[in-house]
């Protein structure tokens, strides 16, 4: 027998009649305990008994949830939740009513919606998606290797939360890919934070301050209203700091290759090459066809892509134009050839281009060591020079090597970076020192 439920908050307005409906809800199904319920909803038993407590109203996803623990209807919760939150105006604890913002005062904010287009191929990440999912009230940053998905990652979750997210989204890509040499400069940080402000409704008048100012505003507007904010390729953390804020009602993801360690107080997910069966459902997805036919070289093609989401994108794209390309046919002739990392490249699009575009941020003696990892054999396990540890580290945040252990497995050099950095190497490398600005995280 669990402790008594302390009372529904009665000066909650919404929030304590929907949370006396939970508790009906949660009666009808027999009162089972929160840990119960926990056991089922992915949520603690401390997040769902304050779903029912009317102190503020729970979030969609935590809704649903509980609702799923009692065998309530999911559909008429959920529309029961958007009627509830429409134009619903979070009370601070102690019942006093806020007050009136900027856009109560003037009327209806906008709601933006900056996402690009949900990426439609996405598959698996059951582990990272329910990280993702679980309640955070801080910035959570994605990194990882190049070429391991993580914008599509970032991207399906928030289009997955963009219903909870109901006061809009917002998008700013701070790099972006170089194709054939070039790239528009990243956007400043200053431009990017009145650009997010004017889509929120902010007048022109209310942004003649400091740069401090307006952060300070956008952080206001952050914790007044539900948003999701995707800020993409990230570079360094000043690039972001301005545009970050603790808020239990906002998400926040950052995307990038470092792991931005100089950012305090944010969740970090590090990104790692997909699980082999996730490589095959990618490839099936796009070529059901060859499900029962060419189950081996399904196999055989993850492994040439080195089981990385743009990789086997680029190549299924390849594939799919041709219908008379069979998977042997590619893997035989890329093992032959040796020229994956060149091929696997669609319109503007390039796998070569993301490597390079990590390699060029690389300081002299990082390259070098990277060099010298390439041509090391696969298992090789020399001792790690103690001084070569900030360069493996550079690497890494370069997204050009794993952080776990970067001098096992092969130095954690994958096949495809090898490729890539053997072959810019035998042609006698690469002038990036006109390349200045922004790359792709």
């Amino acid at each position: 027998m669990g402790r008594p439920e302390k009372p529904v908050n009665t000066s909650g307005g919404i929030a304590t009649q929907f949370a006396r409906e939970l508790r009906e809800l949660r009666a009808r199904a027999g009162n089972p305990t929160y840990r119960e319920m926990a056991r089922s909803a992915m949520f603690s038993s401390s997040v769902l008994s304050s779903a029912a407590s009317g102190n503020r109203m729970p979030s969609l996803q935590v809704t649903l949830a509980f609702v799923a623990a009692c065998g309530g209807d999911d559909e008429a919760w959920r529309r029961h939740w958007h009627a509830a939150t429409s134009g619903y105006t979070q009370a601070p604890f102690g019942g006093r009513k806020r007050r009136p913002t900027l856009f109560q005062r003037r009327g209806t904010p906008p709601h933006p919606a900056q996402l690009p287009p949900r990426p439609r191929g996405f598959v698996g990440r059951a582990a990272e998606l329910a990280w993702l999912r679980s309640p955070r009230d801080t910035p959570m940053v994605l990194s990882g290797p190049a070429g391991v998905g993580k914008s599509d990652l970032a991207l399906h979750h928030a289009h997955a939360i963009a219903a909870e997210e109901n006061d809009g989204q917002l998008y700013a890509d701070f790099g972006g890919l170089r194709h054939g040499g070039g790239a528009p400069p990243a956007p400043a940080t200053a431009d990017v934070l009145d650009g997010f402000l004017r889509a929120l409704g902010v007048e022109d008048d209310q942004l003649a301050g400091t740069l401090d100012h307006r952060a300070g505003l956008y952080r206001t507007l952050l914790a007044e209203r539900r948003l999701v904010v995707v800020l993409d390729n990230v570079q360094d953390e000043q690039q972001v700091r301005p545009l970050l804020a603790e808020t239990t009602t906002s998400t926040t993801l950052l995307v990038s290759r470092k792991r931005l360690l100089g950012l305090r107080d944010v969740q970090r997910l590090q990104l790692t090459p997909l699980p082999r069966g996730d490589s095959i459902a990618m490839i099936t997805a796009v070529l059901p066809h060859v499900a029962v036919s060419a189950g081996p070289d399904c196999d055989r093609l993850a492994e040439l892509c080195g089981d990385l989401p743009l990789a086997l994108d680029l190549a299924l794209r390849k594939i799919a134009s041709r219908p008379r390309l069979t998977l042997r046919r590619v893997v035989e002739e890329q093992r032959l050839n040796g020229t994956t990392v060149d091929w696997l490249c669609v319109g503007d699009l390039s796998l070569r281009d993301s490597l390079e575009s990590a390699y060029r941020t690389l300081s002299p003696a990082a390259r070098d060591l990277l060099e010298q990892l390439a041509r090391s054999s696969p298992g090789a396990s020399d001792p790690w020079p103690p001084s070569q540890d900030e360069l493996a580290e550079e690497i890494a945040d370069a997204g050009l090597l794993t952080h776990a252990d970067p001098y096992l497995d092969g130095c954690g050099v994958a096949p495809l970076v090898r490729d890539f950095v053997l072959g810019t190497v035998e042609r006698g490398g690469h002038d990036f020192s006109a390349l200045a600005g922004p790359v792709s995280a």
